[in-house]
């Protein structure tokens, strides 16, 4: 993937474990997602699985960890995995932008260049998984046209959530 450039001086660039410093500020400055998910503050094992977590069968190459940027200031992440569950369908695993840059249309300007950029890439949809405790998420999801295709349940941390299978036809 290719440096995306964005209005305001935002950008979308590669993320390597070289930047854990700025992802574990980004992490901590995020924490009412980790506590709604969890019940606990991120740890180093949940910010370094950002960088190493893969579903079964799939390989790094298959793995995108994606910065938003702000000029030079970490504000979100992104993790993707291409091909997963299923060829063509591309998998949210995390989009996670720094409280004090949400509500500003940031997400939809973020989303848009990614489906822009994985339609490019042969995708054909994508999904995510929306813990149904998750309001926000599902009324941002919802609003970008995602639809609901299931439900699981899920363990976290010290919890244990429906999670909403949500996908959007590319």
């Amino acid at each position: 993937m290719q440096n995306i450039n964005l209005p305001k001086g935002y950008k979308i660039d590669h993320l390597s474990l070289q930047n854990n410093n700025m992802v574990k500020k980004l992490c901590r400055n995020c924490s009412d997602y980790y506590l709604l998910h969890g019940g606990v503050l991120p740890s180093e094992k949940d910010i370094e699985e950002i960088f190493t977590a893969l579903p079964p069968n799939k390989n790094y190459e298959d793995k995108f960890v994606l910065g938003i940027y702000n000029f030079d200031e970490l504000v979100g992440v992104v993790d993707i995995i291409k091909n997963f569950p299923t060829d063509g369908e591309w998998m949210l695993g995390l989009m996670l932008i720094d409280p004090t840059k949400r509500g500003n249309g940031l997400g939809k300007i973020v989303h848009a260049s990614l489906v822009a950029w994985a339609i490019n890439e042969c995708a054909k949809s994508f999904r995510i998984g929306v813990i149904d405790d998750n309001y926000k998420g599902i009324k941002f999801w919802s609003s970008l046209g995602y639809a609901k295709i299931k439900e699981v349940n899920m363990d976290f941390s010290t919890k244990t959530h429906i999670v909403n299978v949500m996908r959007l036809q590319l």
